[in-house]
């Protein structure tokens, strides 16, 4: 869940919004996303398997006995935390098929891979949920 956070975190140092037609476009409109404060689009440019993660939280929580409903977007931590570093920019690092890696950096030399999927004709973001 850190590093859930890390990442959302991360990803609203940005401004840049455009659609996710390519990798870095993914990550790009996830920045975007995050950095509005808008759970809902944050959870829409999320990848089948983080998706599929926090849904997972979502029913363990029911049966352990939460009894207030939660979407799952309600898990989302979108732009409560300061990122550690402004992202300046993205690039690709590598893509084999339906998968890739882009690499955020700042102007300071910080950097972070994220990991994306193609999900039919758009690229997600996969988060590193553990």
């Amino acid at each position: 869940m850190k590093r859930l956070l890390l990442v959302l975190a991360l990803a609203a140092s940005c401004s840049s919004r455009d659609e996710a037609s390519s990798p870095e476009a993914a990550v790009r409109a996830l920045i975007a996303t995050a950095r509005a404060g808008d759970r809902a689009a944050v959870y829409a440019n999320l990848g089948p398997r983080t998706r599929a993660r926090i849904q997972a939280m979502l029913v363990s929580g029911h049966r352990s006995g939460g009894a207030r409903l939660l979407k799952p977007q309600d898990l989302l931590a979108v732009g409560w935390l300061p990122p550690a570093w402004e992202a300046a920019g993205t690039r690709l690092i590598g893509r084999e098929g339906n998968e890739a890696d882009v690499e955020v950096f700042s102007a300071t030399g910080d950097r972070q891979a994220v990991h994306t999927v193609r999900e039919g004709r758009a690229w997600k973001v996969e988060l590193p949920l553990r």
